[in-house]
């Protein structure tokens, strides 16, 4: 691995690492028969789309937790002065 240059064994390790991780996908694509290879683009971005969904959802009900708890809180302090 010379190309890596001349470096500790840490660093040296983690960027095999990250090159072998780089290389998986790669490899993976490449036995895929000629059909899955030309849905693939379309799948990735189905895929790609849920994950946005999903990630706007959870975002969206984080959100509403927080706005329910302030006003929770305020509904909580509003009673307490009331008593």
């Amino acid at each position: 691995m010379e190309f890596l240059g001349n470096q500790s064994a840490q660093p040296r390790t983690m960027k095999c690492q990250i090159l072998a991780q780089e290389a998986l996908p790669i490899a993976l694509i490449e036995t895929l028969d000629d059909n899955k290879k030309s849905n693939l683009p379309h799948n990735l971005s189905q895929r790609a789309e849920e994950i946005k969904a999903e990630v706007l959802n959870l975002m969206a009900t984080d959100e509403l937790y927080e706005r329910l708890l302030e006003h929770l809180d305020r509904y909580s302090k509003t009673v307490n002065l009331r008593r």
